[in-house]
């Protein structure tokens, strides 16, 4: 069961947003497995190239990759997120914190805003 304030209830709230606003684009918005369920799981995950700190979300669209990282109101990095921030922003790729569904609305319609010329092309 999702807590209530939990990033995982931000994350479902998020994700069922943009999968009824935006049928078309279903299937670009994908979870990135962060947690494995025990050790044993966790050293085949690894050796599969599961990265720590990678963000919780990544949105595929418009010849790029866009990377969300879920936190509650007050909720902070914690353990590898900021270096692999660092490295991804390095990189070249969008990497932002979202907070509330709002905020993650308003984060997608600017993408879909600034690279509408491409989005006519594949819808």
């Amino acid at each position: 069961m999702i807590e209530k304030s939990s990033e995982d209830r931000i994350q479902a709230e998020c994700y069922k947003e943009f999968h009824n606003t935006y049928p078309e684009f279903r299937g670009l918005l994908n979870y990135n497995l962060n947690n494995s369920m025990n050790a044993v799981a966790g050293r085949r995950d690894k050796g599969l190239g599961l990265q720590k700190g990678r963000s919780d979300l990544v949105l595929y669209m418009c010849g790029t990759a866009f990377m969300i990282e879920m936190k509650t109101p007050k909720g902070k990095q914690h353990g590898k997120q900021p270096e692999w921030e660092k490295l991804i922003t390095a990189a070249g790729y969008d990497y932002v914190i979202m907070r509330s569904v709002e905020t993650f609305m308003e984060y997608i319609e600017k993408i879909i805003l600034e690279h509408r010329e491409y989005l006519k092309t594949i819808t």
